[in-house]
């Protein structure tokens, strides 16, 4: 049986410098990686959407640029922006969001993640998300005993096969806050959400709830990508993806799911999808892009092949270039698509420009390559 939510409040850590996410959050916070034309945590906010009213972000690196894109309000939700002056854990971000004195969701700012499973946290007064994973070994999992979550055991060398692993996902409320002070440094100097989850299981019942929805991280750049392919597969199924102000030529080719912003497709270009292109890019004659996603202002020239591919803002591709892709077996990806995306797509990996790049003429570009202005 399910249980009106109540909750209309979530807090929202988007405080890290994320230094994984180089060179994508050398000029940029993570929470404003552009996905679609929009930033990440656009993404996050939607699903909180009619279910909230208040969130309040903690917010530290280049702060100033989250709070410009953002300003008081989205979408009905009013903003609320506390700074996390110590970096000290996730615990420690979490104690930064203080005063709330009411229930509350918790979420990271760099997953994105469904509304069926905030309204799955929200059916007890202290609720953790739960998340079947193929492979538990590089995530917190939940300890379950009796149908109550009574901790974390980090990343565990042989996690049971019914092991459900941490996505991040809580229902919360004020009690935590003391909770958090009496919670003592780990080795690494920091305070952990896991020892907070102990200690209000000790206290209180927490309740898991098993996801049904999709729960897609972005703590690197490949991720980044991998989240640009889910969301032009995702939206696919929601509306038309093409900008009536994009200029497709009729030999333009589209084939699979694809997101076209103001941008120019010139004769025989090919698109293969999932494939998204952001505002001000041109897509010359004849160019293939296949996989890829193109942010603001990104040209690919002529006979050029982009394949699985990270191209950030204001990148140029040189005319015959050719950024192809590998399947990196080695790779194991931390992510439910629900479907939208093959383990195989997960693990093909072509390029990495940061902004500014410049490939010439005729260049090759070896799959797996991270390139930013200057390297």
């Amino acid at each position: 049986m399910t249980h009106a939510c109540t909750t209309r409040h979530a807090v929202i850590l988007a405080a890290g410098e994320s230094k994984r996410t180089r060179p994508l959050t050398l000029l940029r916070p993570k929470p404003l990686i552009p996905l679609l034309g929009r930033p990440l945590l656009t993404h996050i906010l939607d699903e909180l959407v009619g279910l909230v009213d208040r969130v309040t972000l903690v917010v530290g690196y280049r702060a100033d640029q989250i709070e410009a894109t953002f300003g008081a309000n989205y979408q009905g939700i009013a903003l609320r922006y506390v700074r996390q002056e110590v970096v000290n854990g996730t615990a420690g971000a979490l104690l930064a969001a203080q005063p709330v004195d009411e229930p509350f969701f918790l979420l990271y700012g760099d997953n994105l993640v469904a509304q069926a499973d905030l309204l799955g946290v929200c059916q007890s007064r202290y609720g953790v998300a739960g998340l079947r994973v193929a492979d538990a070994r590089s995530f917190g999992v939940l300890q379950i005993v009796d149908g109550k979550v009574h901790g974390m055991l980090e990343k565990p060398a042989d996690p049971p096969p019914d092991a459900l692993a941490n996505p991040g996902i809580y229902q919360f409320d004020q009690v935590v806050f003391s909770l958090v002070e009496t919670i003592t440094p780990s080795p690494r100097g920091e305070l952990e959400l896991t020892d907070l989850i102990a200690l209000l299981a000790a206290r209180h019942p927490v309740r898991p709830h098993i996801c049904t929805g999709f729960w897609v991280p972005v703590g690197n750049p490949w991720e980044a990508l991998s989240a640009a392919q889910f969301l032009v597969m995702r939206q696919a199924h929601l509306r038309a993806s093409i900008d009536p102000s994009a200029t497709l030529h009729p030999e333009a080719q589209l084939e699979g799911a694809v997101h076209i912003g103001k941008a120019v497709i010139e004769a025989g270009a090919r698109l293969i999808g999932p494939v998204a292109i952001g505002d001000g890019c041109i897509i010359k004659a004849g160019a293939t892009v296949q996989a890829s996603a193109l942010a603001t202002g990104v040209v690919v020239g002529e006979g050029a092949t982009i394949q699985a591919s990270w191209l950030d803002e204001h990148v140029a591709i040189g005319d015959n270039a050719t950024l192809t892709a590998a399947i990196f077996e080695e790779v194991q990806p931390t992510v439910e698509t629900r479907g939208l995306l093959t383990v195989t797509q997960l693990k093909t990996r072509g390029a990495i420009l940061a902004s500014g790049v410049t490939v010439p003429p005729g260049a090759q570009i070896a799959p797996g390559t991270i390139l930013a202005a200057g390297m």
